[in-house]
């Protein structure tokens, strides 16, 4: 026997393989994540095979088609992927599709759940309304907490993971990505997240003067300037944002500098259908 590694034509082969045998174990009724036209991925159960397709029904009364080598790609359902868990890591197997269910069954709840944890990343889905969740009890909750993993899943957990991360005793600078498309919420996160953090660290001015309400008075300049409407958003911002934010040894705010960057300047002279220059 001569050791070494597996090439990668090899372990391409060795997974098709694995996955035809898979497909050849599978059975009527047996359910698995395929590409919906509404949806993206829905939890479909197999309705049968022959020639080179596989059918799969919806429940509604009509039926989705793939062919026998996309079936090989698309994953099994299990129960616990269907439940709308807090944490998508804790699921036994983790896929896109897995990913994207929890999410919308979390958000399609009687009382929307809009965020999700992906460890200690949160996953945020915009309700375009308002909601009772951003109440000072419940930021009192995570400030108190000695683990925001112990918590459900909140923005204010993003806050409360980078304030105990410069309480360390290396005491490391702390950053906190927030990204999406157009009109999922970004600015209205970091609004949140730059709440929590003055309320929880504390500011060395109080009332107006003090740090948050400074840099909260620049976002209508920025806005002004930089956001426009778009065939998503009304009040789209068109630009990056970085803010960085100064705390003392005493673990008081000291600061906060706001950068712009990456401003959209095509927007300037042609805009697309539907859409308007910078407000």
């Amino acid at each position: 026997l001569c050791s070494g590694s597996t090439s990668r034509a090899t372990q391409g082969a060795l997974s098709r393989t694995w996955r035809h045998s898979c497909r050849l174990m599978a059975s009527v009724g047996d359910r698995f994540w395929v590409p919906h036209p509404e949806l993206v991925f829905a939890p479909l159960s197999l309705a049968g095979i022959g020639g080179g397709i596989a059918k799969f029904a919806d429940g509604e009364g009509s039926s989705i088609q793939v062919t026998a080598e996309q079936f090989d790609e698309l994953p099994r359902v299990h129960d616990a992927q269907l439940k709308g868990v807090e944490n998508v890591c804790t699921l036994e197997e983790v896929s896109q599709a897995a990913l994207l269910h929890t999410v919308r069954t979390r958000y399609c709840m009687a009382q929307p759940h809009i965020y999700t944890r992906v460890a200690r990343i949160v996953i945020a889905v915009n309700p375009f309304r308002s909601l009772p969740i951003y109440s000072a009890e419940t930021m009192r909750k995570y400030v108190e907490s000695r683990d925001s993993m112990d918590l459900p899943p909140h923005i204010f957990a993003v806050g409360q993971d980078a304030i105990t991360g410069l309480k360390q005793a290396d005491g490391k600078n702390q950053a906190v990505l927030i990204s999406g498309e157009s009109g999922a919420g970004k600015t209205e996160s970091t609004k949140l997240v730059l709440s929590y953090v003055a309320e929880a660290v504390g500011s060395a001015g109080s009332g107006a003067g003090g740090v948050q309400d400074k840099v909260m008075q620049t976002n209508p300049v920025l806005e002004s300037f930089g956001n426009a409407m778009t065939v998503r958003n009304n009040n789209s911002s068109r630009f990056g944002k970085w803010l960085q934010m100064t705390v003392s040894d005493r673990f008081q705010i000291q600061g906060c500098s706001v950068t712009d960057y990456l401003l959209e300047l095509t927007r300037v002279c042609r805009q697309g259908e539907k859409e308007r220059n910078y407000h």
